[in-house]
Protein backbone atom coordinates (compact mmCIF):
# COMPACT_ATOMS: atom_id res chain seq x y z
CA UNK A 1 0.00 0.00 0.00
CA UNK A 2 1.62 3.22 -1.12
CA UNK A 3 0.23 6.45 -2.58
CA UNK A 4 3.36 7.01 -4.66
CA UNK A 5 2.67 3.77 -6.53
CA UNK A 6 -0.92 4.80 -7.19
CA UNK A 7 0.27 8.21 -8.38
CA UNK A 8 2.82 6.63 -10.76
CA UNK A 9 0.24 4.19 -12.10
CA UNK A 10 -2.24 6.99 -12.80
CA UNK A 11 0.44 9.20 -14.37
CA UNK A 12 1.50 6.31 -16.61
CA UNK A 13 -2.10 5.67 -17.60
CA UNK A 14 -2.67 9.33 -18.46
CA UNK A 15 0.60 9.49 -20.41
CA UNK A 16 -0.30 6.35 -22.38
CA UNK A 17 -3.70 7.81 -23.23
CA UNK A 18 -2.03 10.94 -24.58
CA UNK A 19 0.62 8.96 -26.49
CA UNK A 20 -2.04 6.82 -28.14
CA UNK A 21 -4.28 9.76 -28.94
CA UNK A 22 -7.12 8.28 -26.91
CA UNK A 23 -9.53 10.72 -25.34
CA UNK A 24 -9.80 10.19 -21.60
CA UNK A 25 -13.49 10.27 -20.77
CA UNK A 26 -13.07 9.83 -17.02
CA UNK A 27 -15.70 11.65 -15.04
CA UNK A 28 -14.77 13.91 -13.48
CA UNK A 29 -11.47 14.97 -14.95
CA UNK A 30 -8.74 13.90 -12.51
CA UNK A 31 -6.66 17.02 -13.24
CA UNK A 32 -8.24 19.04 -10.42
CA UNK A 33 -7.74 16.44 -7.69
CA UNK A 34 -4.54 18.01 -6.31
CA UNK A 35 -6.22 21.40 -5.91
CA UNK A 36 -9.24 19.73 -4.33
CA UNK A 37 -7.07 18.03 -1.67
CA UNK A 38 -4.98 21.16 -1.13
CA UNK A 39 -8.06 23.34 -0.64
CA UNK A 40 -9.97 20.82 1.47
CA UNK A 41 -7.19 20.62 4.05
CA UNK A 42 -6.05 24.24 3.62
CA UNK A 43 -2.47 23.57 2.58
CA UNK A 44 -0.94 26.98 1.82
CA UNK A 45 -0.07 26.95 -1.89
CA UNK A 46 1.53 23.52 -1.74
CA UNK A 47 2.98 21.99 -4.87
CA UNK A 48 4.03 18.78 -3.10
CA UNK A 49 1.48 16.64 -4.93
CA UNK A 50 -1.62 14.96 -3.63
CA UNK A 51 0.20 11.79 -2.42
CA UNK A 52 2.29 13.87 -0.01
CA UNK A 53 -0.67 15.99 1.09
CA UNK A 54 -2.80 12.94 1.86
CA UNK A 55 0.02 11.17 3.69
CA UNK A 56 0.71 14.28 5.79
CA UNK A 57 -2.96 14.51 6.77
CA UNK A 58 -3.06 10.80 7.58
CA UNK A 59 -0.04 11.30 9.83
CA UNK A 60 -1.97 14.01 11.69
CA UNK A 61 0.34 16.84 10.60
CA UNK A 62 -0.87 20.43 10.57
CA UNK A 63 -1.05 21.57 6.91
CA UNK A 64 0.41 24.96 7.81
CA UNK A 65 3.38 23.54 9.71
CA UNK A 66 4.61 20.63 7.58
CA UNK A 67 8.37 20.53 7.03
CA UNK A 68 8.38 18.72 3.69
CA UNK A 69 12.06 17.80 3.59
CA UNK A 70 11.68 14.94 6.03
CA UNK A 71 8.01 14.85 6.94
CA UNK A 72 7.57 11.16 6.12
CA UNK A 73 10.47 9.63 8.00
CA UNK A 74 9.33 6.75 10.12
CA UNK A 75 5.98 6.27 8.37
CA UNK A 76 4.66 2.83 9.23
CA UNK A 77 3.04 0.39 6.78
CA UNK A 78 -0.21 0.95 8.69
CA UNK A 79 -0.07 4.70 7.99
CA UNK A 80 0.60 4.02 4.30
CA UNK A 81 -2.41 1.71 4.21
CA UNK A 82 -4.59 4.31 5.94
CA UNK A 83 -3.40 6.97 3.49
CA UNK A 84 -4.49 4.76 0.58
CA UNK A 85 -7.92 4.32 2.17
CA UNK A 86 -8.10 8.10 2.65
CA UNK A 87 -7.21 8.54 -1.04
CA UNK A 88 -10.22 6.47 -2.06
CA UNK A 89 -12.50 8.38 0.33
CA UNK A 90 -11.23 11.65 -1.12
CA UNK A 91 -11.67 10.43 -4.70
CA UNK A 92 -15.31 9.63 -3.95
CA UNK A 93 -15.81 13.06 -2.40
CA UNK A 94 -14.04 14.77 -5.32
CA UNK A 95 -16.21 12.96 -7.84
CA UNK A 96 -19.39 13.98 -6.02
CA UNK A 97 -18.20 17.58 -5.73
CA UNK A 98 -17.22 17.82 -9.40
CA UNK A 99 -20.40 16.14 -10.64
CA UNK A 100 -22.49 18.55 -8.53
CA UNK A 101 -20.51 21.52 -9.89
CA UNK A 102 -21.19 20.40 -13.44
CA UNK A 103 -24.91 20.12 -12.63
CA UNK A 104 -24.91 23.47 -10.83
CA UNK A 105 -25.89 21.84 -7.52
CA UNK A 106 -22.69 22.08 -5.51
CA UNK A 107 -23.05 20.91 -1.92
CA UNK A 108 -20.87 21.54 1.11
Amino acid sequence: YDLDRIFLYLAGYQHAMIDQGVRDESTPDFAGFHEFVRDKFQFPGSSMGWPNLILAITMGLNPREVTWGNYNQGVTPELHKESVLEFFRLIDEYRCTEVNKSKGTETQ
